[in-house]
């Protein structure tokens, strides 16, 4: 790992640690740090500036999608399929959805892995 991805991984982990509210000036001012930490991460890593979230500096790489994905079967393969799942897995394909819709439109999840959850 190179030194620069070290370091922006390092300052998301202390900004972490100092959650606050958004009702707040330190809490803007401390998520919208949380964001460029990201954004640095992203730029350490390689991601193209097109893949990155411009607001949250969130990866909106295929790569990061595939990693989403596998992460949701994962879980659900390991712990089984209950509601709180159904809703997470909502909002995680909405989120997707509203960035990168050609990843999501098509795409199930969970195929081969849950007989009766979503579709």
């Amino acid at each position: 790992m190179n030194a620069m991805v070290k370091e922006a991984r390092l300052r998301i982990m202390r900004l972490a640690r100092h959650r606050d509210t958004l009702k707040t000036v330190e809490g803007v001012e401390q998520r919208t740090s949380m964001n460029d930490a990201r954004t640095a991460l992203c730029i350490a890593l390689g991601r193209d500036l097109d893949d990155i979230d411009a607001t949250s500096g969130h990866s909106l790489s295929r790569e990061s999608y595939e990693s989403v994905r596998q992460s949701w079967r994962w879980n659900v393969q390991m712990h089984g399929w209950s509601e709180w799942y159904e809703r997470g897995l909502s909002e995680a394909q909405a989120w997707w959805r509203e960035r990168r819709p050609e990843f999501v439109d098509g795409d199930d999840w969970l195929a081969g892995i849950v007989k009766d959850g979503p579709s």
